[in-house]
């Protein structure tokens, strides 16, 4: 009757949940890393550079 999110709670425990989310925000934040890479080369080809930003 229970979803099965609702029905294991073992898989969905707190701490499973923040790893889970820990691990595709870094998956996330690796495939930025790979496209501002690729976006580098392609400006780098077209002789244009990037300034770099501070974000903090």
């Amino acid at each position: 009757m229970f979803p099965t999110c609702l029905s294991d709670p073992e898989e969905n425990a707190p701490g499973q949940l923040l790893a889970d989310l820990e691990r595709r925000q870094d998956e996330a934040l690796e495939q930025l890393d790979d496209l501002e890479n690729k976006l580098r080369d392609v400006l780098k080809g077209l002789n244009i550079e990037m300034e770099e930003v501070d974000l903090d």
